[in-house]
């Protein structure tokens, strides 16, 4: 870990509720366990197992050298552990699986592609093959073919015979360390010599990775994935990037200050919001790189606002400024790997802040790094979204259980034969089941209100898309 760790601490507060909710929910499952039969304690078992195994998915998306793999990096504790300079660079998704539990000693391991998902590539070009294909986008597919054909001779150079034999595999390790990693995740320019021989051996068909470790700075378990750029030059690098969405909770946008939100960046951000329960987080990097950050920041702000708002992007998306190399220079207690320049900058940042013009703490460099207002508003999110949703479903299904214990002791009390005892608030039993039917009924009819709502919505959202493409294609030259 890095030398000033406590720092990561920073932001837990926006957790508190929900990790308190938990503990509160863990004993009163504990308790609902000491009077259940068997059926109902593995039940409650279940989800107090649920509870216990809750890992919140963050993902790093952005374009390539934005700076996913530095702040992967800082909020691991562990700086020089992804690559993040120019040459190499990352080239799989890989997910650092914080404080989550393990197969026994493993602690990293690297799964390849399988030979279906190769042939698939190899004949097709994958899904983005599918889809250039099905749009006429000829250049594109050829463009893919050809990709994918120097990425198998490349492959095939590097592993000769064990190039079949590796695929559908996957190798694991009771150890990582920043050369085991380069070797499976990274390309590089092979005909750079400081590059190591080893570097990106399996890169070409390693699917994913996971590294697993113990940052106990973090209340809850956590999995940060970082990702390829979605500019990448090789397509298909970008399409695993955005299926690595479809399981994340929380997508973190990383921008470079000096050209935040792009082209590329807002088609990015309208593939996000179409899935369901993803919420955003723009984290605009670099700033010390800025020639006048105190005063460009805010102007970069409100055109990233007015950017939001013309593409119907929701208004409350947290946009955070910071640097990743200052956090780093905070986390590892070295101001020395900051440039003449990034030093200038922070100095005016720190007058700007009212911090006084006596030199810079580490604590106070963190704060204008902007990584714990990043880690606040994850942390936010958590709670909210994923958090929220987990409680909510534990606590419903705990209710039935316990409704179910008490419907059983009830019923053994009755068919004791001797000394009836109702507890039915002093009404009758046909009125208590009158009033049961009459709630359950209203519950079914809004209900059912709801998701036929909701279905209509879907289907005019999905008929209006289908008409606009129509229209879009009809307009086009031939």
């Amino acid at each position: 870990m890095a030398r000033n760790d406590h720092l990561l601490s920073v932001g837990n507060e926006a957790l508190t509720p929900m990790t308190s909710a938990m503990n509160s929910l863990t004993a009163q499952i504990d308790q609902l366990t000491e009077v259940a039969d068997a059926r109902s304690s593995a039940r409650l078992a279940t989800l107090k197992t649920r509870m216990e195994n809750f890992s919140a998915s963050v993902t790093m998306v952005g374009q390539v050298k934005a700076g996913k793999s530095s702040i992967v990096n800082i909020l691991a504790g562990r700086p020089a552990l992804l690559p993040s300079d120019v040459n190499p660079w990352t080239s799989v998704v890989t997910t650092l699986n914080i404080n989550t539990r393990t197969e026994g000693d493993k602690r990293a391991k690297f799964t390849f592609f399988e030979q279906e998902e190769w042939d698939n590539l190899m004949v097709g070009g994958g899904r983005l093959g599918e889809l250039a294909n099905r749009a006429g986008a000829d250049d594109e597919m050829d463009d893919i073919r050809r990709q994918i054909g120097e990425m198998k001779a490349k492959s095939e150079s590097r592993l000769g015979q064990h190039f079949d034999l590796i695929l559908g595999q996957s190798h694991q390790y009771d150890y990582f360390d920043e050369e085991l990693i380069q070797r499976y995740v990274c390309l590089g320019d092979e005909d750079d010599p400081d590059i190591n021989p080893k570097t990106g051996r399996f890169a070409d068909v390693t699917k994913s990775a996971e590294l697993y470790m113990d940052i106990p700075q973090y209340p809850i378990a956590l999995k940060l994935c970082d990702t390829p750029g979605v500019n990448d030059t090789f397509m298909v690098r970008e399409q695993i990037t955005l299926r690595s969405l479809r399981g994340s909770e929380v997508c973190v946008v990383v921008l470079a200050a000096s050209q935040a939100l792009t082209t590329m960046d807002m088609a990015l951000m309208r593939i996000i919001a179409q899935f369901e329960n993803r919420q955003i987080i723009l984290f605009v990097n670099r700033i010390d790189e800025l020639a006048d950050p105190v005063n460009q920041v805010p102007e970069i702000r409100d055109r990233i606002q007015d950017t939001l708002k013309q593409n119907n992007i929701d208004a409350n998306t947290s946009v955070v400024f910071g640097s990743a190399l200052w956090a780093e220079a905070a986390l590892t207690g070295n101001p020395e790997i900051l440039s003449d320049e990034s030093r200038e900058a922070l100095n005016t940042f720190y007058l700007a802040a009212g911090f006084g013009d006596q030199a810079p703490s580490l604590d106070k460099i963190w704060a204008l790094s902007g990584l714990p207002d990043l880690l606040l508003a994850m942390n936010e999110r958590i709670a909210e979204g994923a958090g929220t949703r987990l409680l909510d479903r534990v606590r419903h299904r705990a209710r039935n259980i316990a409704s179910q214990i008490r419907a059983t002791a009830v019923a053994k009390t009755l068919s004791g034969g001797e000394g009836l005892v109702r507890d039915l608030d002093g009404v009758s039993p046909e009125d208590a089941i009158a009033t049961l039917s009459d709630q359950y009924e209203k519950k079914v009819a809004e209900l059912t209100a709801s998701l036929r709502a909701k279905v209509l919505e879907r289907l005019n959202s999905a008929e209006a898309n289908f008409v606009k493409r129509a229209t879009d294609l009809a307009d086009c030259p031939p």
